[in-house]
Order: structure tokens, then C-alpha cells, then sequence
């Protein structure tokens, strides 16, 4: 060791090394404060940091080499060949041990790298934590200044339509309304947000309105550091409310596409149009009512956002906002005719007057499917994914699209970004449930449903899907546990439902179909449709039974039905039954199938 330090010393590698270290260093703290000013990528600090951990055994190098060798004193002895290998061999081994526990640190090697503990999530958000993509925001619910309470309906719909021209840039992730207004009236610190959204930067302001004048003030803020990125005040006319979100919404692009990205903001599509101030507090209202998604809700926004279109008929999200409405009233009310050429009506106004409202697109999506109408579901898809693959309207419309046509593992990947874009959402997190007990994947659909229960305790259906997870990894303590838990809460045909799951996993088929017999004397009960009676029977190895509900699916036009071919939990036997496959020979099934294939063709990129 003595002779190692005397040779260093010599060849002044020593003081390489330490002039070295503090260079680097002080490059690396310049830089880490000075990138996210300039809103640089998260890798170009990494790689900086990599290169000067490279550099450093590349500088002793050279020093040793360039340093001339030491003269000696006549008689001593000079140090050997192999001495110089082995201390060589030796330093090597110290700067190859630093650089391996650099790149672990920063995550180079993510293969070996010991995972660290996820913080607390907030708000109730799942635990899981991955880094915050760039450019990506959350706007938060702004706060209503006018002193009356019963107006947070304006300054919460200044928010959201805000939050809707924002989803609007491709490249920029938006976090979904559902997550992003957990977090009104809770004074929580803008860093824990982010964090929560999984978002750099958090939109906040404030809304006042007096009369026919309205103050708008908002506010852009880094995450990371805290600091105001931009921000202004808007005087303006409430008949220009529409211009104001408009130059709000493209100077909050501008901000974060061309200083984090290095390209401009997109042009504005058309100039907004001007809107009577009481028609667009009628649409504010509409929408906090249409939110409530109860019978009572919808029929009050169904009525105020006629009102609005009646007042002002080139306002496109006013018809998008009805139409979809419209939509979640016939899911819940067996699908009237009449319900359901309303919301046609109204999408196909919204999408004449705005073809790339993405609101309107999804929601025609998941009427055409509602339809048959499996070539416009087709369009309606390619068109949203050409237009914002990113936004969770696209999404949610791929999420009904994938999972009808037959394709499970899409459908939980559209899922699984959308609960990604809106983590504090109960319906992502629950349908992702879903999806997962249907491939199959019951430890991902517990996780899911976990996440979904977190948010809202108790509720029905999150208790259902992970039964029915609980059941199928034939958990069952857990699955009576939660049978027993929807009993409390007055659901029977929900514990039924899991109690055929339960019994048909087990082997106890006998159970299964007696089960299934009282459910379907309950028939309609709970969200259990046509196919999912069928899918009861599947359990309890009655193909006949199955094959009657199936063929009441096919006259009620249930969308999930031919899936079925699709799903794992579908018995291989059944699928060659000959009632099946003459059911699947019918015409609409044929026409499914073709878009289908399609489909099928178009992910395999042939």
C-alpha cells in the first residue's frame, strides 16, 4: 500500500484525480441546476453525468502516461513490471466498483438496480411511481373568487374546458380532470400534486366573474423547483370567454412544447366563436351535472345543454357534452331507440361544426359499437389516434373498441396509459379490472381492483371485479370475505355473481349452475347483461344454457358478445360447439368478424 501511494504521488495521479473530481463536480451541479431551467431532457443531465464518470479513469490515464517518470536515487529499486500491472489492475478495479455504483445510482442499470421505496400516494393515488414524461401538466380546479359558493360550477368549467384545449397539442400529456380535481379545496403542496399526477408542471389560477366582466389569472408552475414558468391576468367580456381560453390554452402550449421540445405551438384551427354569457353558464352547469352521472343529473344537463344549443348553435362542445349524455343515459336504461339517434344527432352537429373535437369522436366510437356499426367504429378510432393518441378521450374510445372487436391485450395496454394520464380515476382503474379478469390475469385484475377500492371504498363494483380476481386465483377466503362484503352493502346479485365465479373455479359446478338459475330469474340485475348470463353458464358447463343467452345478446345487440372467441376464460369446447359456430355464420357476427380481421391486420402492420 505504501509503495501504491508512493507511485501515485510520483505520478501525480493524486492530484489528477482530485482536480478532476472537483471539475466534474461542479459541471454536474451547474448543469443540474441550469437544465430544467431551459426545460432540458431528464437524459441529457444523465449522459453528462455518464461521460464524466467515463472521463475520470481516461484522465489517470493520461496523467500517468504524460507525467514523466520520477528520478531515483542511484541503489533504489525501481518498482517492477508486474508491480506496475498489479497496482494498474488494482486502480482499475476501485474505478470500475465507482462507476458500476454511479450507474446504478442515476438507474443506467435498471436489470441490477435495487428499486426504491415508492413515497406515499396521495390523494388516495395507486403506489406505483414512474417518471413524469415531458412536456406533460395538471390543471387544477381554479379557485372561485366572485364570494358565492354556488358559482364553483363557472370557475370549475373554466378549468375543464382549459383542460380540454390543452389535450388537444399532440405532444402534450395532460392529466385527466378526474385526478386532477381530487385535489380542490385541499391545500396541498404543488410538488405532491406532480407527483401524485405524475406531470412537470401544474397549471392554478383564479376566476372571477362580476356581471358581464370576468378576471381569469393563471398561473404555470415547474414542479421541480417551484418557480412560476408564466403567467398573466385576462380582464376581459364574458362574451369573449372563448377567445380568453383560447390564447390561454396556446400560450401554456407555447410554454411547454417549444421551450421543452424545440417546436412551436400548433396553429389555431379556427377562430373561437363569440358566445352569449348566459347560454355558456348554462353549458358550465350542464357539465357539473352531467359529472354526477345519477338519472337526475342527466336529465338536468340534458335539459341545459339543449337550452345552450338552442341559444347558441355553432358551439360544438355544447353539442359534444348532449350527445354524450345522451350516451350514458341509454347504457343505463337498456338503450332506447329514440335516446340513441338523440346522441347521434347531436355528435354528428358537434363533429360538423369541430371535425376534431375528441370528445365527440370518442363518444360516436362507442355509439357505433352500441350499433353494429363496426366500419364508422373503424373510422371513428383511426381518426382519434391520427389526431391525439395521447389524450384519454382516445384512450377510453380505444378501450371500448379494442375490447368488442376481440383484442383483450390492447385493450388493458389503452387502459393502462389512460389510468397512467388520469391515476386517481375510479372508472380507468375498475374497467382495467375488468379487462385483466377477462385475459385471464387475475393478480394484475386484484391490483387494479385494490387501486379502484382505494380511491372509493366499498364500492360494488370494484368489490365485484376483485371477487371475481379473489375466485380466480382460487383465493377463497379472500372471494367469501368480499361475498360477504357485498351482502352488507345490499347487493346480492353482485355476491351471486362472484359466488358462480367462486364455484365454477373450485370445480363445484353443480353450485355454479344453481346459482346462475336464481340469477337469471333476477335478470336484468346489477351491470350483468345477455353475455355475461351466458359467460355464468360457461362457468357451470351448461353450453346450451350459454348458448340461449348468447342469442339474446345477438338480438339486443350487446357489443361484448362476440369477444367471446376472444377471451381466456372461454372454454376451448364451447368455441367448437356447433351452436356457436352457426351463431358466428349469422350476418352481423360475419360483418364483426371481417372488422375483426381487419383490426388483426392492422396491428400486425400488414
Amino acid at each position: 500500500m505504501q509503495r501504491l501511494l508512493r507511485v501515485l504521488q510520483e505520478r501525480k495521479i493524486d492530484r489528477a484525480a482530485a482536480a478532476y473530481g472537483v471539475a466534474a463536480w461542479l459541471v454536474v451541479q451547474g448543469a443540474s441546476i441550469a437544465f430544467p431551467t431551459f426545460g432540458a431532457p431528464a437524459w441529457v443531465l444523465k449522459v453528462l453525468i455518464a461521460t464524466a464518470v467515463a472521463g475520470f479513469p481516461l484522465a489517470l490515464w493520461i496523467t500517468w502516461h504524460v507525467t514523466p517518470a520520477p528520478h531515483r536515487k542511484r541503489g533504489a529499486t525501481p518498482p517492477s513490471t508486474s508491480t506496475d500491472i498489479a497496482l494498474l489492475v488494482f486502480l482499475g478495479g476501485v474505478i470500475l466498483l465507482s462507476v458500476a455504483q454511479i450507474a446504478l445510482q442515476l438507474g443506467l442499470m435498471p436489470g441490477l438496480a435495487k428499486p426504491a421505496a415508492a413515497p406515499a400516494a396521495a390523494a388516495g393515488a395507486p403506489s406505483s411511481e414512474i417518471a413524469p414524461p415531458r412536456p406533460s401538466i395538471a390543471v387544477l380546479p381554479f379557485l372561485n373568487m366572485s364570494g358565492d359558493a354556488s358559482k364553483d360550477y363557472f370557475s370549475d368549467g373554466i378549468s375543464e374546458e382549459l383542460l380540454n384545449q390543452l389535450s388537444n397539442a399532440p405532444d402534450l400529456l395532460v392529466a385527466a380532470r378526474t385526478s386532477s380535481f381530487a385535489f380542490k379545496g385541499k391545500n396541498e403542496d404543488i410538488r405532491t400534486i406532480a407527483r401524485a399526477l405524475n406531470v412537470r408542471t401544474v397549471l392554478e389560477g383564479s376566476v372571477r366573474e362580476d356581471g358581464q366582466h370576468i378576471r381569469i389569472t393563471a398561473e404555470l408552475v415547474n414542479a421541480a423547483d417551484g418557480y412560476h414558468m408564466w403567467s398573466k391576468t385576462y380582464d376581459r367580456s364574458l362574451s369573449n370567454i372563448l377567445e380568453v381560453q383560447d390564447e390561454i390554452a396556446r400560450a401554456i402550449t407555447a410554454s411547454l412544447t417549444h421551450g421543452l421540445l424545440g417546436t412551436p405551438p400548433p396553429g389555431r384551427s379556427q377562430t373561437p366563436v363569440r358566445i352569449d354569457p348566459y347560454a355558456y353558464r348554462a353549458y358550465l352547469e350542464g357539465q357539473a351535472f352531467s359529472a354526477r352521472k345519477t338519472d337526475d343529473g342527466d336529465a338536468r344537463a340534458i335539459q341545459l345543454f339543449r337550452q345552450v344549443t338552442a341559444a347558441q348553435p355553432e358551439f360544438a362542445p355544447a353539442y359534444a357534452a348532449l350527445g354524450r349524455t345522451y350516451i350514458h343515459v341509454a347504457e343505463f336504461h337498456d338503450r332506447p331507440p329514440d335516446v340513441l339517434a338523440a346522441a347521434d344527432g347531436a355528435l354528428r352537429r358537434a363533429l360538423a361544426l369541430a371535425p376534431g373535437n375528441l370528445e365527440a369522436l370518442s363518444s360516436q366510437l362507442l355509439l357505433a359499437l352500441m350499433r353494429w356499426d363496426w366500419k364508422t367504429a373503424e373510422d371513428d378510432a383511426r381518426r382519434l389516434q391520427s389526431l391525439n393518441p395521447h389524450s384519454v378521450f382516445t384512450l377510453r374510445g380505444l378501450d371500448f373498441y379494442y375490447g368488442s372487436l376481440g383484442f383483450p391485450e390492447q385493450q388493458s395496454a389503452a387502459l393502462r396509459e389512460a389510468t397512467r394520464l388520469d391515476p386517481l380515476s375510479f372508472v380507468d382503474l375498475n374497467n382495467l379490472a375488468v379487462s385483466y379478469n377477462g385475459r385471464g390475469e387475475f393478480a394484475e385484475a386484484a391490483s387494479a381492483a385494490n387501486d379502484a377500492l382505494a380511491l372509493r371504498p366499498d364500492r360494488p363494483l370494484a368489490l365485484y371485479a376483485l371477487c371475481a380476481a379473489e375466485a380466480g386465483m382460487k383465493r377463497t377466503n379472500d372471494a367469501q370475505n368480499l361475498i360477504a362484503r357485498l351482502l352488507a352493502l345490499h347487493e346480492q346479485d353482485a355476491s351471486r355473481g362472484c359466488a358462480i365465479r367462486l364455484a365454477a373455479a373450485t370445480g363445484r359446478t353443480d353450485q355454479a349452475h344453481a346459482l346462475a338459475d336464481l340469477l337469471a330469474t333476477r335478470f336484468p340485475s346489477f351491470v350483468f347483461g345477455e353475455t355475461d348470463m351466458g359467460n355464468f353458464y360457461l362457468g357451470a358447463h351448461d353450453f346450451a344454457k350459454a348458448l340461449a343467452w348468447f342469442a339474446r345478446a345477438y338480438d339486443g345487440r350487446d357489443y361484448g358478445l362476440f369477444a367471446v372467441s376472444y377471451l381466456a376464460t372461454t372454454p376451448p369446447a364451447f368455441l367448437r360447439e356447433p351452436g356457436w359456430i352457426a351463431l358466428m355464420r349469422r350476418p352481423e357476427a360475419s360483418a364483426w368478424q371481417a372488422a375483426h380481421d381487419r383490426l388483426a391486420a392492422e396491428l400486425a402492420g400488414i
